[in-house]
């Protein structure tokens, strides 16, 4: 990844996500998974999100990006826009 993505909140990623067509799809203790959707409603990919109180750290941020499959650069358009 070229650019840091940082000071992304739990609110923050799910906002993003809901935006790039993942829904919430079940609790997994202190986590949640996030799914998006083939169009056949097949799962395409998981997001495992943790949810904590203040910033996540580059190394979890980058994990999720890694999961979703989207492109890091749009992470970091849409975190600085």
């Amino acid at each position: 990844m070229a650019k840091i993505v940082s000071n992304w909140t739990y609110r923050d990623v799910t906002k993003y996500l809901g935006e790039m067509g993942f829904d919430f799809y079940e609790e997994l203790g202190h986590s949640q998974s996030w799914v998006k959707l083939l169009e056949n409603g097949e799962p395409d990919r998981f997001v495992e999100i943790k949810f904590i109180q203040g910033f996540y750290s580059s190394k979890a941020l980058n994990k999720m990006i890694r999961q979703s499959g989207i492109n890091p650069d749009l992470w970091f358009k849409w975190g600085n826009a």
